[in-house]
């Protein structure tokens, strides 16, 4: 009896610290809730694919190597851009060439980055790699910009200002109060 609820503790223990499978979301709202309950960045890829032009390497998107480690890092989400529900969504991407990769931040509300067309693989993993955070990087504008003479510009880091919104009015109250 004793040997049995061993056996069934370490079963169950080392079912729990099995690592998650990377899995890929088909549908675009449920990945987008649930890049905002777990703060991850989404990837999302439209393609199609039966084509091989128009669609991801099979080795990008395969869920192992050093592939597993990267995606694992995102919310994932692959629509095939041939259906109907596929052209609604590339839609609203602007996407009008396949393959298609997004990248939104880990509150799902900016695009940190899009890409069209096939990507090679030094290509697709740095990409990862560079937005595998899921923070945008702050706007940072220098004094040159301001309308101040050439002759006043400065290299050194007193010069640059580091924006605290996206928010348009609020970017032109900064440079206004600047």
């Amino acid at each position: 009896m004793v040997h049995l609820l061993v056996l069934t503790t370490l079963a169950l223990s080392s079912a729990a610290a099995a690592p998650k499978a990377v899995q890929w979301q088909s549908d675009y709202g449920k990945a987008l809730a649930a890049t905002r309950a777990d703060d991850r960045p989404l990837l999302v890829v439209l393609d199609v694919p039966g084509d091989a032009k128009k669609s991801v390497e099979t080795d990008q998107v395969k869920p192992d190597g050093e592939q597993a480690d990267l995606l694992a890092k995102y919310q994932l989400c692959r629509i095939d851009a041939s259906t109907e529900y596929g052209k609604r969504v590339a839609e609203v991407f602007k996407a009008n060439k396949f393959p298609f990769t997004a990248i939104i931040d880990k509150t799902g509300s900016v695009v940190l980055t899009k890409k069209q067309g096939q990507l090679t693989d030094d290509e697709w993993n740095q990409t990862l790699k560079n937005y595998k955070s899921g923070e945008r990087a702050p706007l940072r504008y220098t004094s040159a910009y301001r309308g101040l003479d050439s002759g006043s510009f400065s290299t050194s880091s007193s010069s640059t200002i580091v924006s605290p919104s996206y928010c348009p009015s609020c970017q032109r109250n900064a440079q206004r109060n600047f």
